[in-house]
């Protein structure tokens, strides 16, 4: 409670604090979302405010997870459109394990695109989570399930940070890859996440790259993510547009009208 930084942000005290604080931001900027979570959380946001968000499923193969024949019905019913978070990682769960092998059937499949965690955890992750690797952020650990799978979407979240050389080996080697990232930007100097981003921009990858803020409980994250890629000074206001919203497009494959309505919004 005694932070060590001249501007903390702190988290609302309820969940509804939560979600009007969230809503409030979204609005302040025209901020179209993929929100994810459980089922009926998504849900009772997403009834809020559906113009803001693209309703999404959380996912880990836990003894609680979701079957597939469940993930199917929700998929098939709607509102949700986007598979992810996958956080197996912190249960020690690499994305080639053979009981993900039906829900990656699933998802292309149906084609939905689909967001996992290769990428750093929070400090000190592997005492909060007993199972979690840090080598298990390892970008390679997809290649089999991209083989497997050519019609599969895959956003890898925190572009697997901080195996950037990795990720952009196997950007060259799956054109249906992609990352997002966030949390990244707003965990280290900028500096160091600058250098990060630009090795990806400089190798060519900029149409790639998804905006990310890894909320979660703090919607005062989202303004100073925004202004950490507004304000780099390497990216073309055609790249930052890319990262902010034409590669999210591309990536989930929104319709014309969906593109237009955002644009009348």
């Amino acid at each position: 409670m005694n932070p060590p930084c001249p501007d903390p942000v702190w988290s609302p005290m309820t969940d509804e604090e939560i979600m009007e604080q969230t809503i409030e931001v979204l609005e302040r900027h025209n901020i179209i979302r993929v929100l994810s979570g459980p089922p009926e959380w998504v849900k009772r946001w997403y009834e809020a405010a559906s113009h803001r968000f693209i309703p999404a499923i959380d996912f880990q193969l836990d003894d609680d997870a979701l079957s597939p024949v469940d993930l199917r019905r929700l998929f098939e019913e709607g509102p949700f459109a986007v598979l992810g978070e996958i956080t197996n990682q912190y249960i020690g769960i690499v994305p080639d394990d053979e009981r993900m092998a039906p829900y990656w059937a699933l998802a292309e499949e149906l084609d939905i695109p689909v967001a996992i965690h290769v990428g750093e955890g929070p400090p000190g992750a592997a005492y909060r989570y007993p199972k979690y690797r840090a080598r298990i952020t390892s970008p390679f650990l997809l290649e089999d399930v991209l083989s497997r799978h050519p019609r599969l979407r895959v956003s890898v979240m925190h572009y697997a940070s901080p195996l950037v050389d990795e990720m952009i080996a196997m950007f060259g080697a799956y054109p249906q890859l992609y990352v997002d990232i966030g949390g990244i930007q707003c965990a280290y100097p900028r500096p160091y996440f600058y250098e990060q981003l630009r090795k990806f921009i400089d190798a060519g990858f900029g149409k790639r790259i998804m905006f990310g803020s890894d909320q979660m409980f703090w919607p005062g994250i989202i303004e100073p993510a925004i202004a950490i890629i507004e304000e780099a000074p390497f990216l073309s206001e055609e790249q930052k547009r890319d990262i902010f919203y034409n590669n999210a497009v591309r990536f989930v494959r929104l319709s014309e009208e969906e593109i237009a309505r955002h644009h009348d919004m």
